[in-house]
């Protein structure tokens, strides 16, 4: 996680995922906060880190993409911590492997984005607004640590 081509803070974001530390409902509920959870996402289940970036039908549909964008069958895992340790080593070759490892928090950064916009700001984007800040971030992510594959992505984004 930590030799990711993402910004510094996105790192330290996704450390935070990783270890269910983020201010999710969750964690509110274990310090001891009482709230009415419930997924700001979906409005189907009460929010936990699994569920808001794993699990969530919109979070769901960001992985979708991702994983069609390589073609790549997945299982998910029950927790962000499993993600992360079976998920480095499908990157397949190297070159591969550098944009690879960004997808993880990529689409992280994007579901906690958009989760802090619809509960702080009253706005909810689309899901296909969401896909397209996820790999928009994703594309320009690549594009600045210059990651020769980046027509492939823009091959992907055009067929949307």
């Amino acid at each position: 996680m930590w030799r990711n081509k993402v910004p510094t803070k996105v790192k330290c974001f996704s450390w935070l995922v990783a270890r269910r530390a983020c201010s999710t409902h969750e964690k509110l509920k274990r310090r001891g906060f009482y709230i009415a959870s419930w997924c700001s996402l979906c409005n189907e289940t009460e929010e936990t880190n699994n569920h808001l970036f794993l699990h969530c039908k919109v979070t769901t549909q960001l992985w979708n993409l991702c994983l069609g964008l390589t073609h790549t069958k997945w299982i998910m895992p029950g927790h962000t911590a499993d993600l992360l340790s079976c998920w480095i080593s499908r990157g397949g070759r190297k070159s591969k492997k550098k944009w690879w490892s960004i997808i993880p928090s990529c689409i992280w950064w994007c579901i906690w984005k958009e989760r802090n916009s619809r509960c702080y700001d009253n706005k909810a984007n689309s899901i296909e607004k969401v896909k397209w800040n996820c790999l928009t971030t994703f594309y320009f992510w690549c594009k600045e640590e210059g990651i020769e594959e980046t027509a492939q992505i823009l091959d992907f984004i055009g067929t949307l």
